[in-house]
């Protein structure tokens, strides 16, 4: 059985390092039975382009980022460019197959020398895709003085923890701390997304210490956060 580390949050003024996250995803409001689901998507080669398809991919069993090969960036489409079919990807999909070609357990390289073999010809994806339920916005305003108070919860999960699911989820909530007396957060709620006014941060696919560090360094720097969470129930 898997172990996973657990973070008790609480803010320090230590960790002056530039944090710059990868852009969150968007996210479905649809609530089904489970927090992932299937989908396969055909994607057209794009002419005279050095990105054929429109998107890139991450990961690997031999990559920092996990081993699930994952689309990390699409391609922006205007209104004047060709949509390939990569408006119906999302940040962060993850790609089980290409033309019934199994990209499981592969490693980088091996995944692009699989798409490069296509050449041009159109590609069947087959995506398993984050689809959380019950999702909520809980925006929070900070006391001005952070320096004797806690967040108050404690998370598991992670990209080096979990890479079947390495999202961050709250395991113990203090009813004394700063989002525990809120009563809007939840045990086993997945921590999706911390932004403010200004910045926005990506909590689905990161390791825990660095997750850990984006929402120390957030909350420091900004006194209205917005957490975007997923709820196993509605309450």
């Amino acid at each position: 059985m898997k172990q996973y580390i657990s973070t008790y949050l609480e803010l320090s003024k230590d960790n002056k390092q530039i944090l710059e996250p990868p852009p969150p995803p968007p996210y479905s409001e649809q609530a089904i039975d489970s927090d992932w689901r299937h989908e396969i998507i055909e994607i057209q080669p794009l002419n005279n382009v050095f990105n054929k398809y429109g998107f890139v991919i991450s990961g690997g069993i031999d990559n920092e980022n996990g081993p699930s090969i994952t689309i990390t960036h699409i391609d922006y489409c205007s209104k004047s460019s060709v949509d390939n079919g990569r408006t119906k990807l999302q940040l962060f999909d993850r790609i089980l197959s290409i033309n019934n070609i199994s990209l499981i357990d592969v490693t980088h390289d091996e995944a692009v020398q699989i798409f490069s073999s296509f050449k041009s010809q159109s590609i069947r994806l087959h995506i398993y895709r984050l689809n959380p339920r019950y999702i909520e916005h809980i925006d929070l305003v900070l006391p001005l003085d952070m320096s004797t108070q806690s967040l108050g919860i404690t998370i598991t999960g992670g990209l080096d923890y979990n890479s079947e699911d390495p999202g961050l989820f709250i395991t113990d909530i203090d009813p004394n701390g700063l989002l525990g007396s809120t009563n809007q957060f939840h045990l086993d709620d997945r921590l999706l997304e911390i932004k403010t006014n200004s910045t926005s941060a990506n909590l689905q696919l990161v390791t825990h210490s660095f997750g850990i560090q984006l929402i120390r360094r957030i909350c420091q720097d900004s006194k209205r956060v917005t957490f975007i969470v997923s709820h196993r129930t509605i309450s």
